[in-house]
């Protein structure tokens, strides 16, 4: 079963859907919106690992353009009259923060040039994984895939600039309809990056449980139990589609981790921040206008906090999955009588001991317990900040 309890064996299809022939195609709503609002300006399958002269001028010039239209954005009076609260602590730390996706996506465009060849790797290995599955019979569900892509890619492109336009309305949205225009697809650039990311996240899911389905057609199997040479073939398919995971996984981690991560200690201090504005509106310092104010800056950062949660979600549900195999594998161990069969099961245990198919980020293991951590840390600096304004 895959995270949304849809069985990896039956095939998902939207009569009314386009129908979606390979991986590339399957992510590529979110994927090429990414590109589309200039998160970075390379396809999922690039030709060549180099970056070409083209890529280059092109990168170049979006930086230009995005510098120009920060420089405007900073020194218009727009930004100023978007945020406003009582407090020039909330108002000051939002002003500083609201900026910081610009500066983002200013970077991004230049770390995925430097990773080219670590994305073409993981596009490669992609297909190969999804081909070897196909001669078991496993459906790839693309078209499933690009459904939920399209769904998220839409959400990521609307929700900014509606916050923007309901903060305070469609007249200042005309008036200053450049300015929050840039701001808006800013955003909207960061979400579908991260949104991309987690799209890859559940490509990989799905193949994890994939391994996991064989796994279990190999132990509850008639044919498998009384045929060595079919089972010995199958095991070894196996673990070539474990190791293609374990390079999946670390590519991916190369290429989105370090912005992923400034990505969510960003979300954890905006969403602290606008939880603090609205609780200090809500129980000591009320005012109607600056409590819908405060209202509409927490839907707008718990939107985009819901991003890097379902990252957790995604990894966290990979780790759990891989645990489960390394079970399935050691369930096996216990019940074959085969010694051939036996050292081909320990040495794919082996191989799980050493390389799983896991989120890292180099510094941390990406699962639930880091959520846990993260929401106990910004609930004790809530608490000090709400105590300090208090006593002003």
């Amino acid at each position: 079963m895959d995270v949304f309890g849809l069985e990896n064996s039956r095939v998902y299809t939207l009569s009314w859907w386009p129908k979606i022939n390979d991986h590339v195609l399957s992510l590529s709503p979110t994927w090429n919106a990414s590109r589309l609002f200039g998160a970075f300006i390379l396809p999922f399958n690039p030709a060549n690992e180099k970056s070409t002269v083209l890529e280059l001028l092109a990168t170049a010039a979006l930086a230009t353009l995005r510098v120009y239209m920060i420089y405007i954005t900073i020194t218009s009076d727009s930004w100023d009259l978007l945020f406003m609260s009582s407090s020039q602590f909330v108002e000051k730390s939002l002003d500083m923060l609201l900026k910081i996706p610009m500066g983002f996506v200013l970077v991004i465009p230049w770390i995925f040039l430097l990773r080219k060849p670590q994305i073409s790797q993981l596009s490669y290995d992609l297909g190969v994984f999804d081909k070897l599955v196909m001669k078991n019979g496993y459906p790839q569900n693309y078209q499933f895939f690009h459904f939920i892509s399209t769904i998220v890619a839409i959400i990521d492109i609307i929700m900014p600039m509606t916050i923007l336009t309901a903060i305070r309305g469609m007249s200042f949205m005309k008036e200053h309809f450049i300015v929050l225009s840039f701001i808006g697809t800013s955003w909207s650039a960061g979400l579908l990056f991260n949104t991309t990311f987690n799209m890859i996240l559940y490509h990989m899911l799905y193949r994890v449980e994939v391994i996991n389905d064989l796994l279990r057609k190999l132990l509850n199997h008639d044919h498998y139990k009384n045929n060595k040479e079919d089972t010995m073939k199958l095991i070894r398919l196996l673990m070539r589609l474990h190791d293609k995971l374990g390079d999946i996984a670390n590519n991916c981690s190369r290429c989105f981790a370090m912005m992923i991560i400034l990505g969510m200690i960003h979300v954890l201090i905006s969403q602290m921040l606008t939880t603090f504005a609205l609780s200090r509106v809500i129980f000591y310092h009320y005012d109607v206008n600056e409590l819908i104010d405060c209202t509409f800056y927490i839907i707008g950062t718990t939107g985009y906090s819901a991003v890097p949660i379902v990252t957790i979600w995604m990894a966290g549900s990979i780790k759990k999955r891989t645990i489960i195999t390394w079970k399935l594998i050691h369930r096996f161990i216990n019940t074959t009588d085969d010694i051939e069969i036996e050292d081909l099961l320990q040495q794919f245990s082996e191989q799980l001991n050493h390389r799983s198919p896991c989120i890292d980020f180099r510094f941390f293991d990406v699962d639930w317990p880091l959520l846990v951590k993260a929401c106990s840390e910004a609930a004790t600096y809530l608490v000090i900040m709400i105590q300090f304004d208090i006593k002003q």
